[in-house]
């Protein structure tokens, strides 16, 4: 289970026993704003948005930052996955698609 705060933590929780598993740490969100977090279709990635308009990515798993992509924008973007695949968008005052390269991710090589 994931839990946001308007400082800038993305904490994973243990939807079962309560305990906190991981916490990553992003720029705060303004007062009128709301910090997204969610789950890759997978489980095995975090994305967030963050304050500054940047967004994160983090491996589950070993708990460290895999992705980032910067952005000119200062809001917090929304972030939807795309069911059953390594696809997202975001979107504030802009919208990004991003795709990726599926050859840089050991876990999918060889995959169809």
């Amino acid at each position: 289970m994931l839990l946001t705060t308007p400082d800038g933590h993305i904490h994973v929780l243990d939807s079962f026993r309560g305990t906190l598993l991981s916490t990553y740490n992003v720029k705060p969100v303004s007062r009128n704003s709301t910090l997204e977090a969610s789950f890759g279709p997978e489980g095995t990635y975090v994305i967030s948005g963050s304050g500054d308009g940047s967004v994160y990515a983090w491996s589950v798993r070993s708990g460290k930052e895999v992705a980032s992509w910067m952005s000119s924008q200062a809001e917090p973007p929304v972030i939807k996955w795309a069911p059953g695949s390594l696809m997202f968008v975001t979107g504030s005052s802009e919208l990004s698609f991003w795709i990726p390269d599926l050859s840089k991710l050991s876990a999918y090589v060889g995959r169809k």
